[in-house]
């Protein structure tokens, strides 16, 4: 059997199971191939030979992991303790959620055309969980020092062996901080993708949801507990001319119905619903 035969098979097996996409996939085909690619030791990142023979013993490291993912309902990335984002691996583990944010984005575009990339010489990301968020940011804003904050120390442990593995640990600052509890710094930027989903929606999530930390994910009553406080803080913390970029998701029309005055300014994402938005400091002086 060659490879493209093993991906079609067991995406139809996916698709049998009725196993739901949302962690760096959303389709059968390619998360069949992302098992498989990892199964077989083959870099996801790498072009690969569709017509590549795989022999019985590698069909049954494929089944194996395959059965893992049926049954369980575990997202592959805590299956092969890796997750993409913006472009670049990172390394996952349970009790931390997988990495993912319409953020990864806007630093693809290292900002534009909101930010002028030379300006910006420090960073804040808060509830930075894998340090994801933290490591694109360093990438696409060479110049700027990062402070990456979360309040979980299996959350920091991750993001300290992700910021290793880039070898970021001269220009990213781990700092063990509710929101800007810990912080006295002014930044130019400050990026926070927090916990916005409604508590009462939570347990209504995919199965494959529920392998992650309820905390990662739980916003208050109406999802935007943690982000009130973002938001009514943040000019405290940012240069004159900084501005601030926040995801809360589908919570974004509770959101503007909670500040019925402020004008967010919601950015194209490609995603209905993916609720991102910047603001200046003179915004955030105006309306919180």
């Amino acid at each position: 059997m060659n490879l493209s035969t093993c991906i079609e098979n067991a995406a139809s097996q996916l698709e049998a199971a009725g196993v739901f996409f949302g962690h760096g996939t959303d389709n059968a085909w390619d998360e069949a191939a992302w098992l498989i690619l990892h199964a077989l030791g083959i870099p996801v990142d790498e072009e690969t030979d569709l017509n590549l023979e795989v022999d019985t013993t590698q069909q049954s490291a494929i089944n194996d992991l395959l059965k893992q993912r049926i049954e369980s309902r575990k997202p592959v990335a805590y299956l092969t303790g890796t997750a993409w984002f913006a472009g670049m691996p990172f390394h996952t583990a349970e009790g931390v959620i997988v990495p993912r944010s319409h953020i990864g984005g806007f630093l693809l575009e290292n900002g534009r055309p909101w930010i002028k990339p030379g300006s910006v010489k420090r960073i804040l990301d808060l509830c930075t969980g894998s340090g994801c968020i933290a490591v694109a940011a360093a990438m696409a804003f060479p110049e700027a020092g990062v402070d990456a904050t979360d309040i979980d120390p299996l959350a920091l442990a991750l993001a300290e062996k992700n910021i290793k593995e880039y070898k970021m640990e001269n220009r990213i600052q781990l700092i063990e901080s509710d929101i800007y509890q810990n912080l006295s710094a002014v930044y130019d930027l400050i990026l926070a993708n927090p916990p916005y989903v409604p508590g009462g929606e939570i347990l209504h999530f995919p199965a494959e949801y529920q392998h992650e930390p309820t905390t990662a994910f739980d916003g208050g009553p109406d999802g935007l507990d943690l982000v009130h406080i973002i938001l009514n803080d943040a000019s405290r913390f940012l240069a004159p001319e900084g501005q601030i970029v926040v995801e809360v998701g589908e919570s974004w029309t509770t959101l503007e119905q909670a500040y019925p005055k402020a004008a967010f300014n919601w950015l194209e994402t490609g995603v209905e619903d993916s609720g991102l938005f910047i603001m200046d400091r003179q915004e955030l002086e105006q309306y919180f």
